[in-house]
């Protein structure tokens, strides 16, 4: 995803708190184009510029928050302990901003939105996974074919476990939460890094 313009960005920021305000008062599937844009003080048309309708402003929207997720620097170094660092500061970062969400998600989540949401998350997560991995020669040539599955797998049970944190049934923190998956982590990077030998 390119570097968005800042004006683009406001307009973004602005029709989001719109809706975040509007969703205490109403459903998702009930509200209108027209309420979201003049609660945000944009006109329709603008909205119509950059959206196909309130779904599509939705999906754009979470991709553009889960993008922000990806702009931490990756560490050069392609050590085991190095991508190690690069996983465990994704997932904070993830947790952070599903923390600072979490009301919206759940109102999301009751009207089964959010899947939206991690059905986005868990591509970006096994992208990042990818990418991380690919950086290793060596795992390249030894696991080739099986990254894409070994990604998936291990995105789809972070996103999962991100997932069941934010649906708020628990008394974990997101310390806890963070200190219960770093072993997890550990355990995936040495598969990944003994395998390659």
């Amino acid at each position: 995803m390119k570097k968005m313009d800042v004006r683009v960005r406001k307009t973004y920021q602005l029709l989001f708190d719109a809706l975040n305000e509007l969703l205490k008062e109403k459903s998702f599937e009930d509200l209108t184009v027209l309420e979201i844009t003049e609660a945000a003080g944009i006109h329709r048309a603008t909205f119509y510029k950059h959206f196909v309708d309130k779904y599509d402003f939705l999906t754009r929207y979470f991709q553009l928050g889960i993008y922000d997720l990806q702009m931490d620097r990756m560490e050069t170094e392609f050590t085991p302990d190095a991508f190690r660092r690069n996983i465990n500061r994704m997932i904070s970062n993830v947790m952070a901003y599903v923390a600072r969400n979490n009301d919206f998600l759940r109102v999301l989540n009751s009207e089964n939105y959010s899947t939206t949401f991690f059905d986005i998350l868990t591509s970006a997560v096994s992208d990042y996974f990818m990418e991380r991995l690919s950086c290793y020669e060596q795992i390249r040539r030894t696991l080739g074919n099986q990254l894409p599955m070994i990604a998936a797998y291990y995105a789809g049970g972070t996103v999962s476990l991100v997932r069941w944190w934010a649906k708020g049934e628990n008394t974990c923190s997101v310390q806890e939460f963070l200190a219960f998956i770093q072993p997890r982590i550990r355990e995936f990077t040495d598969y990944v890094f003994q395998r390659k030998v």
